[in-house]
Formats: C-alpha cells, sequence, structure tokens
C-alpha cells in the first residue's frame, strides 16, 4: 500500500475519532462539571461567599457552603448553606428547590430555591429564589480547585 494512502487513512481515522469526542452527549465527558470549590463576592452585602460542590453516586449534587455575611441570619456570618439534590437538567445548568440556610444564631432554617448556570468551566452564575419564586440574590462563582 503506498505511504500516502497510509497517511490519508490515518488522517480520517484521527478526524473521525476527533469528532466522536466532540459530539458525545454531556454526560460522557462532563459528569463532574459542577463538582469543585467555588469563590464569589455577594454584591447585595460584599460578603465572601464559598461553595463546595461534590458530585454523589447516584448522579445528583450536593453542596456545602458558608459566607462571612449572611443578611438572612440576622446579618451575622452564623450559618451554613447545604442542599444533597441538585439535579443537572441542561447542559450546564443545575438546579435545587431546597437550598437551606441554617442560621446558628437564631436557629432558623431558610429554604430556598436555586439554580446554577456554568459561564465557562471556571465560571457558574447561583441564582437563589424564595420558594414562591421571588428573586433573593445572584453571585457569580470561579472555581479554585476541581476535586
Amino acid at each position: 500500500m503506498p505511504r500516502y494512502l497510509v497517511l490519508i487513512i490515518a488522517i480520517f481515522l484521527g478526524a473521525v475519532l476527533v469528532v466522536r469526542l466532540w459530539a458525545q452527549p454531556p454526560g460522557k465527558h462532563t459528569s463532574k462539571i459542577f463538582q469543585g470549590y467555588w469563590m464569589g463576592v455577594d454584591p447585595l452585602d460584599g460578603g465572601d461567599s464559598r461553595r463546595s460542590l461534590v458530585r454523589q453516586q447516584n448522579g445528583t449534587y450536593a453542596l456545602a457552603g458558608r459566607d462571612s455575611f449572611l443578611t438572612l441570619c440576622d446579618n451575622t456570618d452564623r450559618g451554613f448553606i447545604t442542599f444533597e439534590d441538585g439535579v443537572v437538567v441542561g447542559r450546564g445548568e443545575m438546579r435545587t428547590d431546597n437550598f437551606k440556610i441554617t442560621c446558628f444564631n437564631t436557629d432558623v432554617i431558610v429554604p430556598l430555591k436555586a439554580s446554577y448556570v456554568l459561564i465557562d468551566e471556571n465560571v457558574m452564575t447561583e441564582v437563589t429564589t424564595a420558594q414562591d419564586g421571588t428573586p433573593v440574590d445572584t453571585i457569580i462563582f470561579h472555581r479554585v480547585s476541581q476535586e
């Protein structure tokens, strides 16, 4: 077989491989797209906001978070943010209806809804609303580690 024919076949097979990898469904190569440690600044109060997202074995995401200033906890940093049921609902979008802020100073639990949208691989927005859909906050987060 002539060398130029082998070269043409190799280029063709390489192109097919690249196209197949690019066209894979999101779950194949982006199964942990939200996983990591994220940091942002809350535009409402200027507080430092941090989120740790982990993909669980069942495919949902769990979050542990803190803010240096929690308006909904009587303007203190005495609270913890959690959910365990984040579901990817589209390419680069995750939602939960069980975003909870647990205020340690008052023992109040504030239930919210949250959605996360990836701007790119290392930037995402967190939009929180009250259970009735009333807007609460939007924070832009930057990923500082992946695992």
